[in-house]
Parts: structure tokens; sequence; C-alpha cells
């Protein structure tokens, strides 16, 4: 009891005396193999940064992971999506270590699990533990690296995050062994107009430059400065590189000097969760969407409230004719720089505006600083304060529906501007019978031919829903139920040869809502591989050899159901 008592004392003291230094050597690796990335902290992903490390595991499941210091399991978590498995231990000198996309936990952790899926009846659970449930000692073996979850293959997703807080950090602060004398890449700067008097070669449209280089020292291959006017920004396309892989990474600073004087610099450290979609704000989006390349830009825009720019004014006004000479440094959290140097030229091109007159039933000028409604006859769109990360003309349309759905199609501005929060989205249905609208749901679309469930919630004639993206929105009719198709079983099977029972789970529009798998009757824990729509029950004490009656029953979110029965030996 002294024992755990010191325990409990020291993980809840406050310790803020550890030097950088002294932290180098506080944890050990996670992993007994030698580490390569195929990800680091702060890169750049769809809708969030990364928030620690991805390391390889040889390209296989099942490498041990130990805990890298003292401390105690806090949190379990068991999800078809996201990190998967995974495993947070807190330590006593202020920070947490995640350890995500794991195929399995030790024995003893395993156990509680599988106690805590069955007591709950449900594969997808969360534990909070308390200090003295699960306590580990640097080097024990905690869990076995996997491909659990939104992983794309098999890997580990490692984290340090301050306990106080949840913000992330740079695992790389702490003195992990990652070999990196590699130089960044960079390809390609982007100079873009920032109003309606700015010009780039004439064009009120951003231009994109290739840069040529190697080894640190990159260039844009232009004769003549780039003629501009007015205010202008610019981006960057980069990355890093590391040794002995072929990946890239994200980079941990990047600077913009504007003849000498530094006028922008970010750098990504830690951050906050809540902030993560400020990256839509951060990267050109629209850029991204239609080519994947993702920019950097140097400008911010008043709405984005990252906490990774040290310097934000990365933008000039270009009405003097003269040269103006910029220069980009990149570099990675081990000093390994890259730099590329171009200039423009103020001129004024003497172009005329062109002056168009907007259609007021059309357009709507909605500030980001305030909440914005749109009321039509039969739509009403709510967008919160906060959820626009700058002030737009806001586009709308109605057209007519498609043989997929049952109402016209709302157009909701354009999918190319990013939402940093959810708006409210409310179409009145007009003709829907009852049974219909037991099965109806608002669906969005960008082109007419694909087709995203939304989801919704009934109040009199209107369905509404919640989301965080412009496109076009109508409701649709789902009757169709969940289709299961079996993989290694089929009735009158003998199965006392397999592991398992294996089956794949699809739906056509409204997407899988729940399953439940028994056998005799009894709740069986199938686990959930989401990416790969597949159900599996590995067998264990709860089957005893002889004659047993396996089912499924699969809903979809409007509640049609798929049921699949089929007797087996085992």
């Amino acid at each position: 009891m002294i024992r755990i008592f010191l325990f409990f004392t020291l993980i809840f003291s406050t310790l803020t005396s550890f030097s950088q230094e002294a932290m180098k050597d506080y944890f050990r690796s996670p992993l007994d193999i030698p580490l390569y990335l195929s990800g680091n902290f702060g890169e750049l992903r769809s809708n969030h940064f990364h928030a620690g490390l991805d390391i390889k595991t040889q390209g296989v499941e099942g490498q041990k992971v130990y805990a890298i210091a003292d401390g105690y399991v806090s949190r379990i978590k068991v999800s078809p999506y996201g990190y998967g498995n995974a495993l947070y231990i807190t330590h006593p000198n202020g920070f947490t270590s995640v350890y995500g996309h794991l195929q399995k936990y030790n024995e003893a952790i395993t156990k509680m699990v599988k106690d805590y899926q069955y007591k709950k009846e449900d594969f997808e659970v969360e534990l909070f533990l308390t200090p003295f449930s699960v306590q580990v000692k640097k080097g024990d073996l905690v869990a076995y690296t996997g491909n659990s979850g939104g992983s794309g293959g098999p890997h580990l997703h490692f984290e340090i995050r301050k306990t106080a807080n949840e913000h992330p950090m740079n695992p790389l602060f702490f003195g992990f062994d990652i070999k990196d004398n590699v130089k960044p890449d960079i390809y390609a700067i982007t100079i873009y107009p920032l109003n309606d008097t700015s010009y780039v070669n004439g064009s009120t449209k951003a231009r994109r430059f290739i840069c040529r280089g190697s080894n640190g020292q990159y260039s844009v291959p232009l004769k003549s400065p780039i003629k501009v006017q007015g205010v202008i920004g610019f981006g960057i396309e980069t990355v890093d590189r590391m040794s002995g892989t072929s990946n890239s990474y994200g980079l941990h600073n990047i600077q913009l000097a504007h003849n000498n004087e530094l006028i922008f610099e970010q750098q990504i450290d830690e951050f906050a969760f809540h902030e993560g979609r400020y990256i839509n704000s951060h990267v050109d989006f629209e850029t991204y969407l239609k080519s994947r390349q993702r920019v950097q830009k140097s400008f911010v825009q008043e709405g984005n409230k990252l906490r990774i720019y040290k310097k934000k004014n990365g933008q000039i006004s270009c009405s003097d004719e003269k040269e103006h000479a910029l220069t980009y440094t990149v570099s990675d959290i081990n000093g390994n720089s890259s730099s590329v140097s171009f200039s423009v030229q103020s001129v004024n091109f003497n172009i005329q505006e062109n002056l168009t007159s907007k259609d007021e039933k059309d357009i709507t000028f909605m500030p980001f600083r305030q909440k914005n409604t749109l009321l039509r006859p039969n739509l009403l769109l709510s967008i919160p304060k906060g959820v626009l990360y700058e002030d737009i003309y806001f586009k709308y349309e109605e057209t007519e529906g498609t043989s997929k759905t049952v109402s016209p199609i709302y157009w909701l501005h354009t999918h190319y501007v990013p939402l940093h929060a959810k708006m409210t989205v409310a179409i009145k249905a007009k003709g829907l019978s009852q049974q219909q609208r037991e099965k109806a749901l608002i669906v969005s679309t960008t082109d007419q031919r694909s087709w995203c469930a939304e989801g919704g919630t009934w109040n009199g004639d209107n369905i509404s829903v919640r989301t965080r993206s412009f496109g076009g929105y109508a409701i649709a009719v789902d009757t169709i139920a969940p289709r299961i198709t079996p993989i290694n079983i089929y009735n009158k099977a003998n199965m006392a040869g397999k592991w398992s029972i294996t089956v794949k789970i699809t739906d056509n529009l409204a997407g899988i809502g729940n399953y439940r798998g028994t056998i005799d009757g009894k709740w069986v824990l199938m686990e959930y591989d989401a990416k790969n729509d597949k159900l599996s029950y590995y067998f264990d004490e709860n089957v005893t050899k002889g004659d047993h009656t396996f089912r499924l029953v699969v809903t979809d979110e409007v509640g049609n159901k798929a049921t699949y029965e089929a007797d087996f030996v085992r």
C-alpha cells in the first residue's frame, strides 16, 4: 500500500524542473527494432495535422510494444476507426504516451478489455482507469503492433502528450534515435493576388512556379522577375526527407523573408486537437482538392487561429514599381535546411476593372465574424460564428433532383471553400409518405454522381443535419437492407479447424448502424474491421465442442435490417 501511495503522489505532483536534456534520457524506445518513420509530427493530413510519429514495423504486425517509462495505463480505446486499438500510459513527469493501431494488448490488458466488451456487449469500448488499476514499469511489454482502425498498413502510431491539456508534442524533442541528415525538398512556390486590384503576371488568379535544385539550394528558373501588382501573398510546396527511407515528411519550420526581413514564420512544436481543422485554412484548400498538391500559405486568414505562427504577416504590397527579393527557408527538427530565392517586380498593368453586377437573389455577403443564416422556401442554412475563415460572397442555387433523390438539390456555395466547424442544413420534405419519412436521410454531393450519407433528424416537415462541407444537399430514401456475405461459414459447416467466423458487411447508402452476433442465442465478440468491411468472431472459451447456431443481425442508420443464420459444428 505504501508503494501505491507513493506512486499516486508522484503521478499528481507538479514536476516542472525537467530540462530538455534530462527528458532525452527519461524515455526509452517503444520498440526494440531500428526506428524508421513513415510519418512524422505535424505532417499535413486531411482535415488535421499528424499528432505523432508513424513508426515502421518492418512490414509486419506483432512487434512487441514497450512502456517508454514508468506510469499507469490511464485509457484504453477499441474502435474500428481512428487509432483502432489504442493504449494511453500516463507518466509521473507530466506526459502521456499513446500507442495506436495495435494488433492486441498484453495478456492482462486483453482480458480486462474483453471482460468489459462482454459486459457491455459491444466491440467498440473505451475505458478510463485510475492510477491503481494497471501500473507499468519502463520497458514492460504492453501491446503488439498492428494495423487496426484507420491504418493504411502495419505500423505503430506513437504520441507524447502533455497530460494536463492533452496537447501532442513532437516526440523527437525527447531524444529517440532516428537518423536524419537529409535536407528538405522544395517543389514549387505559388503567388496569390489577395484582392480585386492585385495581379500576378497580369492575372487575378494565383500562379504556380516550379522550383529546381537539390541538396538544399533551389531556384525559380525564370529569366526575369515575376510581375506583380497590389497586395500579394505566397505559398510553398515542400517536404522533409530522412535517412534510410524514401518517405516524405512534414517540415518543422518555414520562414519567408522579404528584402532580407523576416515577414513570416511557422513552427510546429505542439498543438491542440481542436485546432487541427484549421489546416484547411493553412493550406490552399481548393488546390488540394483539385490536384492533391498541398501548398502551405504564408499569409493567414483572419479566422485561422492556429498557434504555429511565430510571424503571420507574410504578404507584401507592390505599388512602388521596384524589384522585391523573397527567400523561403525550410528546415527539419535536426537543423537540415533548404532555401529558394526569387524576385517579383512591381508594375502597373493598367487593367480596367471589370465590375460585374451581382444578382442579389443568388449571392449573399456572409461576414466570418458573425452568425449567418440563409432562408429559402424549402431550405434553412445556419452557419455559426467561427465556422468561416474569412468573409465570403455566398452562392446559392436550386436544381432538379436525380433518380437518387426525392427532393431538389440545394447547392450551398462551393465545396472548394472549407468550414472549420458544423453548420446546420434543414430541408422541407414534400409529399413523402410516413413509410418514406422513416427511411429518409439527407445526402450530399459535389458532382451528382457520388453521394454521401449525412443522416438527419425530423422536426415536423423539416429534416435537418449538422455538417462541415459546402456542396449539394438533398433528401434521399434508403429502403435497402445491408448485405451480409459469409466468407468462411455456411450452413452445416465444420468449423473445427477454423480460428474464426468471418463475414463481410456492406450498405448501399445510409451506412452501417449496428450489428449483433450471437452463438446459441448468447452475444459473442465480433471485431469490426471497418476499412475492409469485415466482422470476425475468434473462437474462445464461449464456444465448446459440438453443434451450434450462429446468427448475425446488421442494421443500417435508417433501420433496415439484414439477418444471416447458419448451423455449424465445432
